[in-house]
């Protein structure tokens, strides 16, 4: 499944902080997080039941990555006052960046308890059942949520992701659009229907893609899929413009090089721009092997018959390793 525990977004609750107005949350926003961290250790110093500055403490160590002191806080936060459900949603964030997905489910089942309407409880539910490949679970959740919000886009986004999984690309178009209906720039939803059509050879996949891009211009995996559908179907200038963009976001993208040499070599006959293109594309992944090969075909091509030799050798020992 691609990048799905990237996608598990476990989107951003609005949080209940009792550290003052509206003008001090205003205040705290604009803070660094390490200013974030010292304001709120000398509000708990001077509050030490005060279960929502724990949360808001977890929350922003959680952001920072440091998972056991985050761990540790919303633990505090719910032994002060068991009652918030976004307390152990915040939990369940936290544990399964940790790995513990079992634990996970369990502080979701008790913010399901703790509040049966709270619909991020069942959609992060969903996410962590997509995650684990448990679509009759995630279908379930889903179906929670859509009878709680029927206007919610994650809800037909991960429904789509689900039906998608399961081969029912039909119905997972239909969710995607939905998603988009309801908000219109949800990235991710544009970028999956960009997958799906892209899969399909449909033409549409560019116009998914470049909305995408549009409305993230640093996505480069959007980028990657376009150039790609663009260089499968011989337009070749929209290709190598699209992974010029895309090298400009991530200079490190060692397929893009290798496909931005790989045109040269076999569109251009530009065999000392291929080469440069593979190098760099090794040099980023030194077990790239087919990068090796396609360097060994534009040696051979500049009668570099030794180079050639060594490189078709390279790439076929890394080939018998993978």
């Amino acid at each position: 499944m691609r990048n799905l525990k990237k996608l598990f977004l476990f989107l951003t609750i609005g949080l209940f902080f009792a550290c003052g107005g509206k003008e001090d949350n205003i205040k705290f926003e604009e803070m660094s997080e390490s200013e974030k961290i010292s304001y709120l250790n000398a509000k708990i110093r001077k509050e030490p039941n005060n279960a929502d500055l724990f949360f808001k403490r977890s929350e922003t160590l959680f952001k920072k990555g440091e998972l056991t002191e985050a761990y540790s806080d919303i633990e505090k936060a719910i032994l002060i006052d068991k009652k918030k459900v976004e307390y152990h949603v915040l939990k369940a964030d936290i544990l399964f960046t940790q790995g513990d997905t079992d634990l996970a489910f369990s502080a979701l089942q008790t913010a399901k308890e703790v509040d049966g309407k709270y619909i991020e409880a069942y959609l992060k539910s969903a996410e962590l059942s997509l995650y684990l490949k448990d679509y009759e679970k995630t279908m379930f959740d889903v179906k929670q949520a859509i009878i709680l919000d029927k206007l919610n886009p994650t809800a037909y986004f991960l429904r789509g992701w689900a039906l998608k999984e399961q081969g029912d690309t039909i119905n997972a178009v239909k969710d995607y659009q939905k998603a988009i209906e309801l908000k219109s720039d949800y990235e991710q939803a544009y970028e999956e229907l960009g997958i799906l059509y892209a899969q399909k050879g449909d033409a549409l996949a560019i116009e998914y893609l470049n909305s995408t891009i549009n409305i993230n211009p640093k996505n480069y995996s959007a980028m990657y899929i376009l150039a790609l559908f663009y260089q499968e179907h011989n337009a070749i200038a929209q290709a190598l413009d699209t992974y010029q963009k895309l090298l400009e976001v991530k200079p490190d993208h060692a397929d893009a090089l290798h496909n931005v040499g790989y045109i040269n070599l076999v569109e251009k006959q530009d065999y000392d721009i291929a080469i440069e293109c593979f190098n760099s594309a090794i040099k980023v992944d030194t077990l790239f092997w087919q990068a090796y090969l396609s360097r060994a075909e534009a040696y051979e091509k500049k009668g570099e018959t030794a180079k050639a030799k060594a490189d078709f050798q390279k790439a076929e020992e890394l080939k018998e390793k993978m």
